[in-house]
């Protein structure tokens, strides 16, 4: 079986998905907007264990957590519109998204994960 994650530092394994969104030590610390498709988008989530110094960020794509949504799929980016809010502009920026973009799904996904 191929493991879902392998931290790219200490070599720490998720085996699947759930493992990885239950681990205490895996938060959420930004996402990084594609501007042409939502899917190849990707969160990026730090990696700090107690028992060790890992503190490395691993990147993983929009499109592998696009199975939790249950809302309406938007089928548009709207980045640069005059409806833009410009969140996907600050990797940093983590919070919810007003408009209707395929890009306000991602971050309506990002909701549900835990943050630094």
């Amino acid at each position: 079986m191929i493991p879902f994650k392998i931290c790219t530092k200490c070599a720490y394994t998720w085996r699947v998905i759930d493992d990885f969104l239950k681990d205490p030590f895996i938060c959420l610390v930004g996402f990084q907007a594609s501007f042409d498709e939502t899917e190849s988008g990707l969160y990026l989530f730090n990696h700090i264990p107690e028992e060790n110094h890992c503190a490395t960020t691993l990147a993983v794509e929009v499109e592998t957590f696009l199975s939790l949504y249950r809302g309406t799929m938007f089928t548009d980016i709207k980045f640069k519109s005059p409806q833009c809010e410009g969140h996907c502009t600050r990797v940093e920026d983590l919070s919810q998204c007003r408009v209707e973009c395929k890009n306000a799904v991602a971050r309506e996904i990002m909701q549900a994960f835990s943050t630094c």
